[in-house]
Formats: C-alpha cells, structure tokens, sequence
C-alpha cells in the first residue's frame, strides 16, 4: 500500500525534474528552431479503452505504435478530469525504456490500469524517442458512471 503511495507521488515530480531539465538544457544552448517536434498521428492508438465505465470498474489501456521512426522509448500516460471545462491530471504512469521494434503494443510487461470516480476524463498518451527531442501523441475522451 505504501509502494502505491510513493509512486503516485515520486514518479511525476522525477517526470517534472527530467522535462523541466531538458527544457532548460535546451534554453541554455539558445534558441533553436524546432527543439522538439511533435507528431499528432495515426502511428500511435490508444486501444481498448471505452467511452464509458461504470464506477468501480477498471480502465485499462494499451497502446499501439506503428513508426520507422521509433524503436525505443519512454510512454506517458496521464489521465485529466476535463469536468467543468478545466482540465487536471488526476493519473499518471510512466513506463521508461519501452523497446519495441518498429511496431508494437506498449507498455511492455507491464499494466495501466486504473479505477476512477464518476465523471469525464481525457487520456493522453506520449511516447518520446530515445533521445527525447521528438514525441509522438494521442488523446481519447471516457466516462465514468
């Protein structure tokens, strides 16, 4: 119970410490014309999550990628409450080193799967390359009852 816990709580503050050094590594160099690029694209699908959930059940999602572009990563998941036209992240995994060829179904030996209140969600899922310059994503809306 303490494991949940420490991660719900570490992994996005060491989330928040490698971007926020990336962004000031990439500030410090100067500026650069397309520092990161991002690929809103069918190469990466969300896959098995519904539209709608009835309390107490679990949502569980995988996701696909499909770019030549793309071997090896880390995957984001982070779910938002899109209630009330504000959007807050109230889950969030992260799935580091996932080596998957040039196509496959993420995260790799592992699960996101997660319970949540009733109410509207938005989950959007970033795979970044190994190097962290360039990321693909996905987004798709539920709800739950």
């Amino acid at each position: 119970m303490a494991s949940k816990g420490i991660a719900l709580f570490v992994i996005p503050i060491i989330f928040s410490f490698v971007y926020g050094g990336l962004v000031l590594g990439s500030a410090m160099q100067g500026p650069r014309v397309d520092s990161m690029t991002t690929h809103q694209s069918s190469t990466l699908e969300i896959l098995d999550l519904q539209g709608s959930y009835a309390s107490g059940e679990r949502v569980g999602v995988q996701i696909s990628v499909s770019d030549a572009s793309y071997d090896c990563g880390d995957l984001y998941i982070t779910v938002y409450d899109v209630a009330g036209g504000a959007k807050k992240a109230v889950k969030q995994g992260a799935f580091f080193d996932q080596c998957y060829g040039t196509s496959g179904t993420l995260p790799i030996s592992e699960k996101f799967s997660e319970n949540f209140d009733a109410g509207q969600y938005s989950l959007e899922a970033q795979l970044f390359d190994k190097t962290g310059d360039k990321f693909l994503s996905a987004t798709q809306k539920f709800s739950v009852q």
